[in-house]
Order: C-alpha cells, then structure tokens, then sequence
C-alpha cells in the first residue's frame, strides 16, 4: 500500500558535515549574480517602461488619427449574412492589401452618383483625376458619350490660403454641366492630415490604386481604361462595338482591345499665343477644337506632321502597334512581339481578369503584362484611337526614383513569369495555346532559373 511521504522528508538532508543548506544554491551560479544585480534590474525596469509608454503612444496615435468626417460617407452593400459588421474601410484594406490603411479609411466610393443608371452591356470609362486637374472631366464628357468612373485623389480638402476647395468646385462643375450629372460617378480619396506634404513636393501618384478604384466601382461589365496624361478617347469606342457583335464575344471571353495613342506635335509659340504657354517653350501646335475625330483626318495630319505616333510605355518608346498594318487596314490586328513595358489604353472586362499590382505607385505597363501572360490575346482596334492635345505635364521623378522602378519592374517580370508558367504547368496547359504567351515571353526567364536549379 502506497504511503505519502511526510512532510519532513521532503526538506533538503543534510551533508556529510551536518549542514543543513541544500543541495543547489542558486545565490553562488553566474544567472543568480546578474538577477540580484542593481544594474541588471535597472535595466530590466527601463525597458518594460519603454515598451508600455511605445504601447500606449500606438494606441493615443491610432485613436486620434483623423477621420474624413466632412463629406458623407458610402457604406458598401454586403451581399452576405454576417454576424459582425466591416466597415468600409476594414473591406477596401482587404481589398487593396498593398495600400496604407490610413488610405483606405479615407476611400469614399460613390461621393457623387451619375444620374443615370449604365446599362451592364455599356463600356465605362475608367479613369483617375487630380484635383488641380479637374477641367479634364469636362474635356472627357465632350469626347466620351458613356458612363465615366472616375478616381479624385484630394490631398487638401479643406479651403487654404490661396487655394480653392477642390471639393465645392467638383459640385460647381457638376451643377452647371449636365453632362457631367448624367455621365460620371466620382470616388473620393482623401489624404490624411499626417500624409500630406507641401505642395512643392513632387510625390508619385498612386496610379495603379485609382485604376483599379476606378474599374472595381464602374457599374457595366466593360471598361475602358484610359491613363491620367491628358490622352482622350477621340472615337465612339461603344459604337465601335455594337456594329462588331462579334468583338464583344471575344470581349467576354477576356480578351483585350488596345486603342492606339497619338500625340499632338508641339512647336516653338508664336506671337499670337498666351503668355501662359511661352513660360513652358513648347506648346501644341493643334487646338483643342481642331483635334481628329476619325482615322481619315487622323492620317493626314500624320501626313503633315502635325500629330505623332506614341504609344504609351513606361520607360521607352516600342513599336508594338505596326502603324503601317493599321494605317491600311479595317480589321482587328493582333499585337506582335508584345514587350513588357507597352501601356496603352484598353478595353477589358471589369471582373474576373487580374488587377493592377499596386506594389508600383504609377505603372500601367504591369498591369497589362500579367494579362498578356495570363493567357490574354491582345487586338488593337482599326478605327478608334486615343489623342493627347499637349495640355498636360507630366509628373517628373528623381533618378533615383527611376532606378528603383527600374530595377523592381525587372523583379516583377522575373516573378511574374515564374508564377504563370508554374500555375499553367499544375493545371496540365503548359503546351496549350493558352499558355504560349508566357512560354514566348517569359523563356530567357525560365531558361535561367532551369540552370540555377540544375546546379542547386
């Protein structure tokens, strides 16, 4: 029968010399020595300090941050049952993973609603503006009949000296246009308090986040997605479409159009221009009312000189658009020798193709070379193009800024190539047809990391 052992048995015996210390004395090792140290506790003591007084600044700093309170905000509709409750900012943030939080808790989709509901059939035009640029909506309503989805990124939304309200002049524009009324629906985003900067400071727009804004809240099923240059669409790209039923099946099946850019050829002023325009050397050499509205005058004012092939590329000019082919011809041409840096305006469907990788502030190349590797055929349509008048500048970033877009591009379309060609290759397609764009463009790519495995 088991007997517990008493409490005096328990006690540490004594030694051979009938000491009654125990066995192991903590009090003589090294560790026991530094934790009675004065030095060690007060340096322990000073850093729970610290990381309580870190801890409760995070928590003052995130409970204070400002809030876009101004203007109302549009809640987004769930379309599931729940038993808690997102906000709004809470979803955008999952949405768009790569963008500040302190962004998204200042998206408004919706700020203002166009007055007419798009038909789903209908191409929205998918755009951003800037809010020292908001003239461009009333350029873009006069050249573009549909729906509009545009992006307005405010860094300033209160009045300032010297500055005006970019918000009351939105509704200024908006009461005495009608077309804007009827056309356009306006996303806000506003910056807060603590991102804003001077406006000296040249900072790089979030391009790929307002596009993807843009095209994600358009209320049709197709979307143009035309870049913040200053480039408009000079053709009815919808007419276009109803009058090729069989563009829209190829639309549907995720294929993308391409609209060919031009440029309007600029020139020394003369006498007869503002002062305005001599201050910046050059100015168009066309008008805005003198700007092509079709291929025939198009091309000959080409002939003359006065406007220019420019398709638009984030680091150089490349000529992916044959402009003799499309010059001479009334069908749909498809892109050869596509390169990873070609960035025109397109047409797409607005769900179930890849979105712009926001990891780059302003780069519509990257989002076109993920569909081309995805397995999307590019057309470039024969009638419709877009035109630059010259009006606007563009944005100027340091070397540095261009060394580092430089070299993170080239990584992206390493990795971008990788995960095609593996994705294509776990489904059993890597010899489709599906796959041939990312087996021709990405095969440098791969014939490298085959030799680097090889050697591992």
């Amino acid at each position: 029968m088991y007997k517990s052992p008493s409490p005096s048995s328990l006690l540490p015996t004594a030694g051979a010399s009938g000491s009654s210390s125990p066995t192991f004395r903590s009090n003589n090792t090294v560790v026991g020595r530094i934790l009675k140290s004065r030095i060690s506790r007060t340096i322990f003591m000073t850093y729970v300090g610290f990381c309580a007084l870190f801890t409760m600044k995070h928590i003052l700093t995130y409970e204070s941050r400002p809030q876009t309170t101004v203007y109302p905000h549009y809640e987004l509709e769930r379309t599931y049952d729940a038993v808690s409750e997102l906000s709004s900012g809470t979803i955008l943030s999952k949405m768009f993973t790569f963008t500040s939080p302190d962004i998204t808790d200042n998206i408004q989709p919706f700020f203002i609603r166009s007055e007419s509901t798009p038909q789903p059939d209908e191409i929205t035009l998918a755009t951003f503006v800037q809010q020292d640029e908001l003239s461009e909506l009333i350029k873009l309503v006069e050249h573009f009949p549909g729906p509009i989805s545009a992006v307005l990124h405010v860094d300033h939304p209160t009045d300032e000296p010297g500055a005006l309200n970019p918000i009351t002049r939105l509704h200024t524009m908006r009461n005495s246009n009608p077309k804007i009324r009827n056309q356009v629906d306006i996303h806000l985003i506003t910056t807060p308090q603590t991102h804003r900067r001077p406006a000296s400071t040249t900072v790089q727009q979030q391009s790929n986040l307002h596009r993807n804004l843009a095209r994600f809240f358009a209320r049709s099923d197709f979307v143009l997605l035309l870049d913040a240059d200053g480039s408009l669409p000079a053709t009815d790209v919808a007419k276009s479409f109803k009058e090729n039923p069989q563009w829209m099946d190829k639309l549907r099946t995720g294929n993308v159009f391409v609209l060919p850019g031009f440029n309007v050829s600029m020139a020394a002023p003369t006498s007869d221009d503002d002062e305005s325009e001599e201050d910046t050397g050059l100015v168009p050499v066309l008008k805005a009312n003198e700007l092509p509205s079709d291929k025939d005058s198009l091309l000959e004012l080409i002939h003359e000189g006065q406007v220019v092939l420019s398709e638009k590329t984030w680091k150089r000019t490349i000529r992916n658009v044959n402009f003799n082919t499309w010059a001479t011809h009334t069908k749909l041409s498809a892109i050869q020798n596509y390169d990873p840096f070609f960035g025109p305006s397109v047409i797409i469907r607005r769900d179930k193709m890849l979105w712009c990788p926001e990891r780059f502030g302003d780069n519509q190349a990257a989002c076109l070379f993920e569909l081309y590797l995805s397995g999307a055929d590019f057309w470039v349509l024969p009638e419709d193009f877009t035109i630059n008048g010259g009006e606007r500048k563009e944005i100027v970033i340091s070397e540095r800024e261009k060394t580092i877009n430089t070299r993170l591009y080239q990584k992206f379309h390493e990795e971008s190539c990788l995960k095609h060609a593996r994705a294509f290759y776990a489904a059993g397609e890597w010899d489709s047809d599906r796959a041939r764009h990312c087996r021709i463009s990405c095969q440098k790519v791969l014939a490298v990391w085959v030799q680097v495995i090889r050697q591992a």
